[in-house]
């Protein structure tokens, strides 16, 4: 009987983060579907303030996408600091605007707890770490037992100082 109740209260848990996630409604997987480019993205929510290091322009390691880190001031999962938004992709499932991950600071500095979004849009909780603040890797074993590495590249400087 305590091993049902308990069973229940992990699946009401699990149901209650999917909600938090968005799961089932992509309007909450996207942020602003009039992003046009990197460049616009930072104009739209980076220019003209004090940024904090993790924010700025970067691409995945494979120049499959580009997303832009912004602080967290949007309606989609309001306990993450940071958002990636999608800039440019060429994954077909991936639009400008969509949300490609979410960081939380944990109180070590370049250390971030995340959800990343994969190829399918399923989520992986990681660990984030930045490294040298031009470099975020994190890495996830999938159900098929394989080891993943996310490895995203801070873009051209010139993009990120619009402090």
């Amino acid at each position: 009987m305590k091993v049902r109740a308990l069973l229940l209260s992990l699946v009401a848990a699990s149901v209650s983060g999917c909600a938090l996630f968005g799961f089932g409604d992509s309007a909450e997987d996207s942020i602003n579907s009039t992003v046009t480019s990197t460049g616009h993205a930072v104009e739209q929510f980076l220019a003209g303030r004090d940024l904090d290091p993790v924010e700025g322009a970067w691409e995945h390691d494979e120049s499959s996408f580009e997303v832009v880190i912004s602080r967290n001031e949007f309606d989609i999962a309001p306990e993450y600091d940071y958002v990636g938004i999608i800039t440019r992709s060429d994954q077909p499932m991936w639009d400008t605007g969509d949300v490609k991950l979410l960081l939380r600071e944990t109180g070590d500095e370049g250390v971030f707890e995340g959800v990343w979004l994969t190829r399918n849009k399923s989520r992986r909780q990681m660990t984030f770490v930045v490294e040298h603040d031009n470099l975020i890797q994190a890495s996830f074993v999938s159900r098929d037992g394989n080891s993943y590495f996310v490895r995203i590249r801070r873009m051209n400087q010139r993009l990120t100082a619009a402090r």
